[in-house]
């Protein structure tokens, strides 16, 4: 046999080989039962020429015919497996499938009349054949170059719009049958019509595209038959292996008995070979398995230490970009996927992409934002309670065993490799799914991995909701700050305003009491003039007249003067006279002076003056008369009976002096007791008893002792059972202390804004 024709058939049984493998790794695939039968008449083709070349003037019209046949046979399926692949349909155009049903059926036809393609032959001697063409053989050309110009273009239009996988399988496949129809056409088109010597090339050529799909196959999972390729591949290597090894060992072993022992035992030979069988069989086999694993991509792992794994990363990381990229990456390492990504939900109920690994540009966002797919996936969901298994899905939809929610989207996964599709739960609410994508090693998920992914789903849900919490919280306080940071300069600018608003208040008093104080001085002179008789007699009705008059004159200069302390201070133009006093000489001076005024009303005004005198103190003689003035006043006013009791004491441990006029009348609630010192602020009641007074009095009090750095506080009960009014004092408060003295600035409450005055 000449050797042109043992590589036919040896290319033909290898194309048989492949036809075969292509078929049962998806026996439902309209792509992988297209291009197996487009294999199928390759073969049939190389063994048409094979025996084409081998043929006897009887048989040659024959093989001639049918050469012809399996070459039409197998462009026809050639161009319907460009339409479904890679993940195509067939046309449903009645006048395109006319067209790509008719013309084959015809030359098939053509091909059954004898003569039609091989119009004569001759067989000469040295077995080569002369053969003339006939008219048959014209309309399969045609036909044979339109349709093969057709796949190509089908071919070239999908590579130009594919990404990703498909678009690398098809760059190769195009390559392969490309080139395998080059050699074809030159060797058993054109040649043909000047020899039939070269016709073995053209089948032969076809071992081109074999390398080229087996590489595609091998590298890019082309129709996914890799694994069985390969695993065929690896059992006949140990099958191999074991049969060359253990036959080497059964001849030493046979050799040794013979030579040594002088006879020759198959028996025994066959028994030491079965014991080292049953030994070496299961390490040899792991040993094999574990390089195919290796050159697949195929990483085995342990279920317990995937799960610690990833228990360890959701229970140690909070920032939830690093915790994605954690999952994705101990998953990836695992299961070896070629991509990955997580969608979680957005307060708005919107898939949002936080993570993908391996996914072509835009491919990943176009999923998430398909139609109503929150909608789809809740209600897909629900109908299947668990892991999303693409590939199943669709092969139940196409067998008719299932109808998915939306199966536009289901073909959409599946174009775009995803797998798996992992629903995240958080107590039974979906928040968000991990995707999946095919196996590098084309092996589909198995049940072990989908138990594992269950499993850690429900880890990544709480893991992930945690993060999102955390995140939030971060967002919050940045938040918050920011929000702070923002009042607080408003307040800021406020409080400048309320300032600027005190001090033009404080200047406007200040200018309206100094404009008072010029005619109520005037108003006091002329009436005392004519209560003195200086301008006539008085008549007793008029003097009486005239007393109330003077009465009410005083009340609006104490007013007036009260107003003006107020507005220097606040100012920081108040003058203080600081001296060396003693502050029972004062008391006595307030004691003497108002005697009478508490004798008129029936009260008893006693002065406990200190039997050892008080030390002298720095202070303003004159402001602390006229807060100890305020004090026994005001017990006068509001004591209708009972006693008034002004005392000293003298704390020498402390350096404090302490005055106090303690009284039998009104008292003062407890609510009331914060507010007695505020501008404007009265007793509950008070102005019943006392309808003249305006609440300054106390608060010009709290603020003159607080230019001493003394303080000062009120004591009572409750209502009717008296008050106590104090102020205390520091023994050791020298002049430069007193006059830098600045009291403590309060909202609401104004201070002065410089270095009190010293006189």
């Amino acid at each position: 046999m000449h050797y042109s024709n043992i590589i036919l058939l040896v290319v033909g049984v290898i194309n048989l080989f492949l036809s075969f493998f292509v078929y049962i790794r998806n026996k439902k695939s309209k792509s992988n039962i297209l291009f197996a039968i487009t294999i199928l008449g390759i073969a049939a083709w190389c063994f048409g020429i094979a025996f084409f070349r081998m043929a006897t003037l009887a048989t040659v019209y024959f093989w001639g015919q049918f050469v012809y046949f399996a070459v039409n046979f197998t462009i026809v399926f050639f161009l319907y497996f460009s339409f479904v692949f890679p993940k195509g349909e067939f046309p449903k155009s009645k006048l395109i499938k006319l067209i790509l049903f008719l013309p084959p059926i015809i030359i098939w036809t053509i091909s059954l009349i004898p003569h039609s393609i091989i119009a004569d032959a001759v067989v000469h001697s040295n077995g080569e054949i002369d053969a003339r063409v006939g008219w048959g053989y014209y309309i399969h050309s045609v036909v044979t170059f339109i349709f093969m110009a057709w796949a190509f273009a089908n071919l070239v239009t999908k590579f130009l719009k594919s990404s990703g996988t498909s678009r690398l399988q098809l760059w190769y496949l195009f390559l392969g049958t490309i080139a395998s129809t080059i050699i074809a056409v030159i060797t058993n088109l054109i040649l043909f019509f000047f020899t039939t010597k070269y016709n073995w090339v053209g089948p032969t050529g076809t071992i081109i595209m074999v390398v080229f799909v087996a590489y595609a196959i091998t590298r890019y999972r082309l129709m996914d038959i890799r694994l069985v390729v390969f695993r065929s591949l690896a059992f006949g290597f140990f099958v191999l292996v074991i049969t060359i090894t253990f036959a080497i060992i059964s001849g030493v072993i046979a050799t040794f008995f013979q030579d040594i022992l002088g006879f020759k035992s198959n028996l025994i030979s066959g028994l030491i070979v079965g014991i080292l069988v049953s030994v070496t069989y299961q390490p040899l086999r792991r040993s094999i398995e574990g390089i195919t694993d290796r050159f697949l991509y195929k990483k085995s792992y342990n279920p317990d230490i995937l799960l610690a794994q990833i228990a360890e990363v959701t229970s140690s990381i909070l920032d939830l970009h690093n915790l994605l990229a954690s999952i994705a990456k101990t998953l990836v390492e695992s299961l070896h996927c070629e991509k990955i990504g997580v969608v979680l939900l957005n307060k708005k109920n919107k898939l949002e992409i936080f993570y993908q690994e391996g996914f072509v540009p835009l491919e990943a966002e176009k999923l998430a934002n398909y139609p109503n797919v929150v909608k789809i996936l809740n209600q897909e969901l629900k109908n299947i309670k668990g892991i999303l298994v693409i590939d199943e899905m669709k092969t139940r939809y196409e067998n008719g065993e299932f109808q998915p929610v939306d199966a536009k989207l289901l073909l959409s996964l599946y174009q775009n490799d995803i797998a798996l599709i992992i629903p995240l739960y958080v107590k039974e609410q979906l928040i968000g799914i991990i995707a999946f994508g095919t196996k590098k090693s084309g092996d589909p998920y198995n049940r072990q991995d989908l138990n594992v992914l269950k499993l850690i789903s429900g880890q990544a849900g709480i893991a992930i909701e945690n993060a999102r919490l955390y995140d939030e919280l971060k967002d919050f306080n940045v938040k918050l700050e920011e929000e702070v940071r923002r009042k607080t300069a408003q307040l800021r600018r406020a409080n400048q305003e309320l300032r600027q608003l005190d001090q033009a208040k404080s200047e406007f008093i200040s200018i309206a009491s100094h404009q008072l104080r010029t005619p109520l001085t005037v108003i006091k002179g002329y009436i005392s003039m004519m209560r003195e008789g200086s301008f006539g007699p008085v008549s007793p009705t008029i003097m009486a007249n005239l007393e109330k008059v003077y009465a009410s004159n005083e009340r609006l200069i104490g007013l007036v003067e009260n107003l003006l302390d107020i507005s220097r201070i606040e100012s920081g133009r108040q003058e203080f006279d600081w001296k060396k006093v003693r502050l029972e000489d004062i008391a006595q001076t307030v004691v003497d002076n108002l005697k009478n005024t508490a004798t008129a009303k029936n009260l008893t005004l006693l002065f406990n003056k200190p039997k050892v005198p008080t030390p002298e103190i720095t202070a303003d003689p004159n402001k602390i008369h006229e807060v100890m003035m305020n004090f026994v006043d005001n017990a006068i006013k509001y004591t209708e009976k009972g006693e008034i009791i002004v005392s000293f004491l003298h704390e020498p441990q402390k350096d404090l002096i302490t005055f106090c006029v303690k009284d039998t009348g009104r008292g003062v609630e407890k609510n009331m007791v914060p507010l007695l010192f505020r501008k404007f602020s009265r007793g509950k009641g008070s102005f019943r008893v006392h309808t003249e007074g305006v609440g300054l009095g106390l608060y010009v009090a709290k603020m003159i002792i607080d230019a001493h750095r003394g303080r000062i506080w009120v004591e009572s009960e409750g209502a009717d059972k008296g008050s106590k009014f104090c102020f205390s004092l520091s023994t050791k408060a020298g002049l430069n202390e007193l006059s830098s003295a600045q009291p403590e600035k309060k909202f609401g409450q104004s201070v002065p804004a410089k270095k009190l005055v010293t006189k």
